[in-house]
């Protein structure tokens, strides 16, 4: 079985699901049907059985309509991770009312793009980590290496609720020891979504997945294709998981490709 945990859609009809440009990622939205249909369309023929819908920042901002209806139409394949405004004045407050209307299963604090950092250190971070921790969902953090030290600060002070670094924290490859990621090993509940975006980026993908399983262990390691962000070529995204797992044992290829993604999103 394999399992991603990082795709996005969006809907043709614009009226409907307004679109707020953010200026960041690629503009996969502007063309295409990318709803909940032709998504499941794709992971059939590519034999992939489940997906994590992550709310697209990019063309909609916190506006989460569009990744709600779509999950909505398949919640036999498809789990729901929202985004809400870090920058906004109660985040958490947000996020307990999506809870309310959708089948939240995590939600995304999206720091990237010049955002104003200082939620991560005034207690709005905080009071989302907590909220996520009374819902039993995950944080799905996606911050630039620096703010790697805010991340583990803000996990240790909530021991057990799991965290999946969005896009393993960006970091600068080929990994350094001394990367800031490689510091969140010893944080259990850490986990990084090892994406396509990164793997496609590294000189040598197979050594970077081996170096990461080393640190963190197989099974806090998962796969996301970043799908149609990355490439709207899913065949070749699912190959390049594939392929950067080769180095690890069975059971550890297991972990990254759907047993990680299946006990985060059950």
């Amino acid at each position: 079985m394999t399992v991603d945990t990082h795709v996005h859609v969006g809907c043709t009809d614009a009226d409907r699901y307004p679109r707020s440009p953010r200026g960041v990622g690629s503009d996969w939205w502007r063309t295409g049907d990318h709803g909940s249909g032709p998504l499941v369309a794709t992971l059939d023929a590519a034999g992939v059985e489940r997906a994590v819908v992550v709310q697209a920042v990019g063309p909609y901002g916190y506006d989460c309509r569009c990744a709600v209806d779509a999950v909505g139409e398949r919640p036999d394949r498809l789990r729901l991770v929202v985004a809400v405004d870090p920058t906004g004045p109660d985040p958490a407050a947000d996020l307990r009312h999506l809870a309310r209307h959708a089948p939240v299963a995590g939600v995304r604090l999206f720091c990237v793009g010049g955002a104003d950092e200082a939620w991560l250190a005034d207690g709005r971070a905080a009071a989302v980590w907590s909220l996520a921790g009374e819902l039993g969902i995950v944080v799905v953090p996606t911050v630039f290496p620096a703010r790697l030290p805010e991340v583990r600060r803000l996990a240790e002070a909530h021991p057990g609720v799991a965290v999946a670094l969005d896009h393993a924290g960006f970091p600068e490859l080929p990994l350094a020891v001394d990367a800031p990621v490689l510091g969140l090993a010893d944080v259990p509940w850490v986990h990084l979504k090892v994406s396509s975006h990164v793997l496609g980026d590294a000189p040598d993908a197979v050594a970077l997945v081996r170096t990461l399983a080393a640190r963190f262990g197989a099974d806090r390691l998962c796969w996301g294709s970043d799908y149609p962000q990355t490439s709207t070529d899913y065949a070749a995204l699912l190959a390049l998981g594939i392929a950067a797992a080769e180095g690890l044992a069975p059971g550890e290829r297991d972990a990254f490709l759907s047993a990680t993604a299946t006990r985060l999103w059950a």
